[in-house]
């Protein structure tokens, strides 16, 4: 997949254009009439998709109740992703992204929540999120707490569910499931392909957003699973394993992965769960670090 020096200036050009032009606007909108800034952020989103030539492929919808999306995490373009397709989405990320140049301002403007890594601030982390979702609004969460390569699903830590222990109303969690799948004409994307909109580890974000605008894009298949009642789980452990799975399941079946999925066992009762699986993990499901959550 080749990269275009010129297109990714132009295409860099348009992307600062975009932010002036709609900058105004929602600041305005932010003052005058709070509830209805998401229009802006979701026209900005997509100008995003349009300059990074991601196309998205939907499957399933999301719900329209307050509700907590849990969903992979790829890159940040897992962010103008999901933004534009969810309205009112409101995004936790780890606190670092607010220094961040430029999308640190963005994030701030947008009122994302921030999430520290220091455990002792997870009581009233905790409490934040359920009090947004009791005025609410939608959360947006990636519960592996980093980013990966595009294949392969973290373990979803819980730690964050334990929000919806606090929600006033019936607590709804939607799986979300994000693929960089396949290039423009359909062709499925091996994984050296793959890497080109993925952002993990160490990577450098100003080097591959250039390149992103350089390229032609990609397919992204986004796959919103049917969602699930907090109160039906018997913990969070059970119900962040669950979202898990239907993560990793979807994203085994459009990468082509054969791996097995063993069934979601129980961390109280160590059975299996009727007709709930999840793929193999090596780490504790007691263990509960809190997670950096959001665009690495």
């Amino acid at each position: 997949m080749n990269t275009s020096a010129i297109r990714a200036g132009v295409n860099l050009g348009l992307f600062l254009g975009l932010v002036g032009a709609l900058l105004g606007p929602y600041v305005v909108m932010l003052i005058v009439a709070p509830k209805k800034r998401y229009v802006i952020a979701q026209a900005y989103f997509k100008g995003c998709l349009k300059l990074t030539g991601l196309k998205l492929t939907l499957k399933g919808r999301p719900d329209p109740r307050t509700v907590l999306f849990a969903g992979n995490h790829c890159s940040y373009l897992d962010i103008p992703i999901l933004g534009a397709v969810i309205g009112g989405g409101v995004f936790v990320a780890k606190s670092e992204v607010a220094d961040w140049p430029l999308f640190g301002f963005l994030a701030r403007l947008s009122r994302t929540i921030f999430i520290s890594r220091n455990s002792a601030e997870a009581k009233q982390q905790r409490t934040l999120l359920a009090e947004r979702m009791n005025r609410g609004s939608r959360l947006i969460l990636f519960p592996e707490g980093t980013s990966t390569d595009g294949s392969v699903v973290k373990r979803f830590k819980s730690s964050l569910f334990a929000a919806l222990e606090d929600v006033e109303h019936d607590a709804w969690v939607q799986p979300v499931g994000v693929v960089y799948a396949r290039s423009r004409d359909g062709q499925p994307l091996n994984q050296n392909q793959r890497e080109l909109y993925t952002w993990f580890g160490d990577m450098t974000l100003a080097p591959h957003l250039i390149n992103v605008m350089g390229m032609r894009g990609c397919e992204v298949e986004v796959m919103f699973h049917e969602p699930l009642l907090a109160s039906e789980f018997e913990d969070r452990k059970l119900l962040a394993k669950t979202c898990e799975h239907a993560v990793a399941k979807h994203l085994i079946e459009t990468v082509g992965k054969l791996e097995e999925l063993p069934p979601v066992v129980s961390a109280a009762t160590e059975e299996p769960a009727s007709g709930m699986v999840s793929p193999a993990l090596s780490d504790d499901l007691l263990a509960e670090p809190v997670p950096a959550i959001g665009a690495q």
